[in-house]
């Protein structure tokens, strides 16, 4: 049986988690996502699955209003719904931009698309505001518009000749231009929140509020600064601010890092004061990872309250070959100590605040939360963590962990023994290198309430980085990874028939080549290999995946045909290039010669060698 992504994940390994004793608070899933074709579901599925970013959503008289980036030739997206599930699309709602914007080409959009860019519309004395970010023709720099209606539906008419926020050289101080206005109003007072624009000129990105007019027309007082990029997740951008105020608490949820990729991602900030200061959680709200990459860089977030007085978090994600961005609903959830979840996404334990036996803390920036448990260099190293379940049953535990453990020259998979509630089992890490952290899935049996789950050391070495918690996946083929050099017969992928890819030398890789290149639609490798008898064989597949998008490491997939027919879709987890590593695909050979071809789906692997045994 082929392997799918999800079940090759389940097959390849194991383990830990964190603790936090507050329960989590847990509600029926938002969307409830068709079966995948291993009887697995998505984490969440799109609303609109489209090209639609930076979604911002408006409830009028039980209507409402999505509004988003500009696509297919309008300025402003708009679609309706009345029960944020079906969607229908509207006309452009800014079909007439104000005379100081100029033309832009930015991807994704049209030649003359102005890049007209996350719409903010809100309710103001007279009718509807429209915030939006375009380019500024005298700057050349990104700054923010408004235009007003009447209604939801537009037509949106700019007001006045200029810009509303535009801080560049033209008109000082100059801040890079501001982009991502969003909108706050408490106790009759109406405020903009933007970011000024740095990360476009090696200047900070830092996003202000601004009081403006009942009226919305103008800024009424001086921008007050509420937080800038100084974590290292959020590498050189936070923007797209949404500030919502629960109790007494003031949350500033905003996006950070580069939004082509998947390291794109949601993180907050709170304060007991409108204007702060504000204190940023050192561990991200969504990432691609807690929703287990089904979808990837979620941010460009807006947070409303449904018509039936929940709170919802809106949001947007790369499809999977990152053509466009769709949008999401989830649920917006606090724990007793005011501490947001998503409800869709995963509940994630941070490894270093278990209880840590013969093993450390370790700072480290690119770990979640920034910091990782290492050193487990001992027999009796572990870490023993409380998870939370709202019923008794199976769940899987998504472990964050690097192995880059070696044996002379010789890379290897390391093991820890995983325990749960007393029950335990041995699992896998397979070798990543140091800092290259990937996810490994396990299914387990929790009970209803807190669940002890331990981990302790077993062979060779692992860091532990965080563990997450979410509904329970199939069980996997049970396919082991290869602790060395494969069983069987070896086939050397350079010397099958190569289709658009080319060989290149490798000292490290099996034979001494590899088969490199494979960056097209149709390149492909075919082999003849040699079965003894019918029936199912395994195919262990020598690679290496150095993809990456916007610093999201991402898994690469190839079909797999034998002798013509469908074998199905093979997944090899980022390793970095040339770290070879091997997955094990099963396929039925016929007996005697077989035809074996491995042809590109997404993203990009190298293939060393094929064993057949």
């Amino acid at each position: 049986m082929a392997l799918t992504p999800r079940r090759l994940r389940a097959a390849i390994g194991g383990v830990v988690l964190a603790l936090g004793l507050i329960a989590p608070v847990s509600v029926a899933t938002a969307n409830a996502a068709p079966k995948l074709e291993d009887g697995s579901r998505l984490s969440v599925e799109p609303r609109i699955d489209r090209n639609f970013a930076d979604p911002d959503v408006l409830l009028v008289d039980g209507v409402y209003h999505a509004y988003a980036t500009n696509s297919d030739g309008q300025n402003v997206q708009h679609q309706t719904s009345k029960n944020l599930r079906n969607w229908t699309r509207q006309p452009d709602v800014a079909p007439t931009l104000g005379p100081w914007v100029g033309e832009c080409s930015f991807t994704p959009g049209g030649a003359t698309d102005r890049c007209v860019w996350a719409p903010e519309v809100t309710k103001v004395a007279g009718g509807y505001a429209l915030y939006h970010t375009a380019r500024d023709r005298a700057s050349q720099r990104q700054c923010i518009g408004v235009s007003l209606a009447t209604s939801p539906n537009g037509p949106f008419l700019p007001v006045g000749n200029d810009p509303l926020v535009c801080p560049t050289a033209n008109r000082p101080p100059d801040l890079g231009g501001a982009i991502d206005a969003s909108t706050y109003s408490e106790n009759g007072q109406l405020y903009l929140l933007w970011k000024a624009d740095g990360n476009c000129c090696s200047k900070p990105a830092i996003i202000y509020i601004q009081p403006l007019s009942a009226d919305g027309r103008t800024l009424t007082g001086p921008a007050t600064e509420l937080i800038r990029n100084d974590l290292p997740w959020e590498g050189a951008v936070v923007e797209a601010p949404t500030l919502v105020k629960r109790g007494s608490t003031y949350y500033l949820y905003y996006s950070a890092n580069d939004f082509y990729g998947g390291n794109y991602r949601t993180g907050y900030a709170t304060a007991t004061s409108l204007m702060g200061p504000y204190t940023k959680s050192r561990t991200e709200l969504l990432t691609s990872d807690r929703f287990q990459n089904d979808v990837r860089g979620p941010g460009g977030q807006d947070v409303i309250t449904r018509r039936d007085g929940r709170t919802a978090i809106v949001y947007h994600g790369w499809n999977p070959t990152y053509t466009y961005r769709a949008m999401y609903v989830s649920y917006l959830d606090y724990d007793a100590a005011g501490v947001p979840s998503v409800d869709d996404a995963s509940t994630r334990y941070q490894a270093e605040n278990g209880v840590i036996t013969n093993a450390r803390a370790v700072v480290d920036n690119s770990a979640s939360g920034l910091s990782k448990v290492g050193g487990m260099d001992f027999a009796n190293s572990s870490v023993s963590l409380q998870v939370w379940a709202d019923t008794a049953g199976p769940k899987t535990l998504g472990i964050r962990f690097a192995n880059g453990s070696t044996d002379g020259n010789r890379r290897v998979v390391s093991t820890d023994t995983l325990t749960v509630n007393g029950q335990s089992r041995t699992i896998s890490f397979w070798h990543t290198t140091w800092g290259n952290w990937q996810l490994n899935e396990q299914r387990v049996q929790l009970r209803q309430g807190w669940n002890t789950v331990t981990l302790t050391r077993g062979t060779y070495f692992a860091e532990i980085d965080s563990v997450d918690v979410y509904d329970a996946l199939p069980d996997p083929s049970p396919v082991a990874v290869p602790a060395g050099p494969a069983q069987g017969t070896r086939y050397e992928a350079e010397a099958g028939v190569i289709n658009r890819a080319r060989v290149r030398t490798d000292g490290a890789a099996s034979g001494g080549a590899v088969v490199g290149g494979l960056d097209f639609n149709d390149s492909s490798v075919t082999l003849r290999v040699y079965a003894a008898e019918s029936g199912d064989a395994t195919l262990g597949i020598t690679f290496s995946n150095g993809s990456e998008r916007g610093g999201n490491l991402i898994e690469a997939t190839d079909r797999v045909t034998v002798n013509g027919r469908d074998e199905g879709i093979v997944q090899f987890p980022h390793t970095r290039w040339g770290n070879w590593s091997t997955v094990e695909h099963e396929v039925r050979l016929k007996r005697g010669w077989n035809t074996v071809t491995l042809t590109r789906v997404s993203f990009y692997s190298e293939l060393d060698a094929v064993d057949v045994y």
